[in-house]
């Protein structure tokens, strides 16, 4: 039996097929496009499962599905995707419709929780935290082995717990956020303001084959030893830290683990994450928890397929 995994992102949609012991057996994607609007998206994905089906036919039993924003999982609606400008999109029932699959919808962060949990921690720790490192920052849980949602299906919007009362702005429209500080968006923004000549940055650091000033550009900085991109990253740890020692503090997990294109710089910006958490008064949480960075960047698709079938299986 297999699951298709669908990971809707504000660029691109990726598809997966894994088995149950979470194999890889396929993948594609297309454009999200989402300006053309939900419908239109909803048709072309479709269209994308259907070959999928054509290939593995009634091997195939399930469908999940993660997209960034505020997820209603029990109505499988799309209550608010700021990086779509979608609200209130009905995902799983004209998907089910369309394909003839049952059908799971799920914030992301929750679908990488779940993929980290069950493709690399289940063994070792039933109460597993999330964070995506992004554009933006996400977060998932899973306690006693089952992922959490909350009263309203929220749970896990650690992107904006106030680290820095009345700090800086953030995309949800309020002021510092943990998103604020160490989104990708938000690093550049810090680096933006220590960096004199940004092409000359870029020319000096970047990628040839990707010139941008980018997170990638200003871990390239920091590896030959450039003062201003130490000092953002450092001060990333430092406030990542923060937001992460008060979820330790409240949840108690046993593991957590870091994932996304931010994560990549663990480097310059863990020694003052690991710093914050070794300086806090109640100790016991922290001496036990393991801090883990997790480089699959499908944890997200692995991790909705992987849960639409054990929903469909049920």
């Amino acid at each position: 039996m297999l699951g298709i995994g669908i990971d809707i992102g504000g660029t691109n949609t990726k598809l997966v097929v894994v088995n149950r012991a979470g194999k890889l057996l396929a993948q594609e994607r297309f454009k999200t496009e989402p300006q053309k609007g939900p419908a239109s998206f909803l048709k072309r994905l479709g269209g994308a499962v259907a070959g999928l089906r054509r290939d593995y036919g009634r091997q195939l039993v399930s469908v999940g599905m993660g997209a960034a924003g505020d997820v209603d999982p029990e109505r499988g609606l799309l209550r608010y995707a700021p990086n779509l400008g979608w609200r209130n999109v009905k995902l799983a029932g004209p998907l089910e419709k369309l394909t003839g699959l049952p059908c799971a919808v799920e914030n992301d962060a929750n679908m990488a929780a779940w993929g980290a949990y069950e493709i690399e921690l289940k063994q070792k720790f039933p109460d597993v935290l999330t964070l995506t490192l992004g554009t933006g920052i996400g977060s998932g849980l899973v306690i006693g082995g089952k992922l959490y949602h909350g009263a309203t299906g929220s749970a896990g919007e650690a992107g904006h717990m106030k680290i820095v009362p009345g700090g800086r702005l953030c995309g949800c429209g309020g002021k510092g956020c943990l998103e604020a500080y160490c989104g990708s968006g938000a690093i550049m923004r810090r680096a933006r303001e220590l960096v004199k000549s940004e092409d000359a940055y870029v020319k000096k650091f970047s990628d040839p084959a990707r010139p941008r000033f980018n997170t990638i550009c200003l871990t390239r900085a920091a590896e030959a030893g450039d003062a201003a991109a130490r000092r953002v990253w450092a001060e990333t740890g430092d406030f990542l830290g923060r937001g992460l020692a008060s979820l330790i503090l409240v949840l108690n997990p046993g593991c957590v683990v870091l994932t996304g294109g931010v994560s990549r710089a663990r480097k310059w910006f863990m020694p003052a994450l690991e710093k914050v958490l070794g300086a806090q008064q109640i100790s016991t949480p922290f001496k036990k928890v393991k801090v883990r960075i997790s480089d699959d960047a499908d944890l997200g698709s692995h991790g909705a397929a992987l849960f639409g079938l054990e929903r469909a299986l049920k």
